[in-house]
């Protein structure tokens, strides 16, 4: 539900909007024991770019397509995407976040670590969806803006050329 943030002092009121609000409960899950050929051929049915790791209906990784990328494709070992499993390639500690933060927290959290997905928990700790930059980006466009603008600037600084 959005929700009316009250001002500080001589700030505009602003619109507050969930992670649990927009994240994706529909987790596509594989295990460490599955292959690369299973977690690509999910993301590709399903239209995703990241699977998430499960266990016993406990949180062990993620494999996103550049987990695919740089621990597997690029490096060329001759082995078949069937012969390889989830555990080599997966990042083995997401980021998570908790279901109750606003959105651009979210948004902060993904730029300071680097990520494009958080894995979103809720109070008992036990996975609950996953939100995207994507998904961030479709409700509130004025975050990527923000962003931009801040990438641009310290690349000005720094001498660096957009083009």
């Amino acid at each position: 539900m959005w929700s009316l943030i009250p001002p500080e002092k001589g700030e505009e009121p602003r619109i507050r909007l969930r992670v649990s609000e927009i994240m994706n409960r529909n987790l596509i899950t594989v295990t460490p024991e599955d292959t690369v050929f299973k977690a690509a051929k999910l993301m590709s049915e399903h239209n995703i770019g990241s699977v998430v790791v499960m266990k016993g209906g406990e949180l062990k990784g993620i494999v996103t397509e550049r987990d695919l990328i740089s621990r597997y494709i690029a490096k060329e070992d001759g082995r078949r995407p069937e012969d390889v499993k989830v555990r080599e390639v997966m990042t083995d500690k997401p980021v998570t976040i908790r279901d109750n933060v606003d959105i651009d927290e979210a948004a902060r959290l993904m730029v300071d670590r680097n990520v494009r997905r958080l894995i979103v928990v809720n109070s008992d700790g036990k996975v609950v969806g996953i939100v995207s930059s994507r998904d961030i980006l479709k409700v509130a466009p004025h975050i990527w803006f923000i962003l931009s603008e801040k990438l641009r600037l310290a690349k000005s600084k720094r001498g660096w050329s957009l083009v």
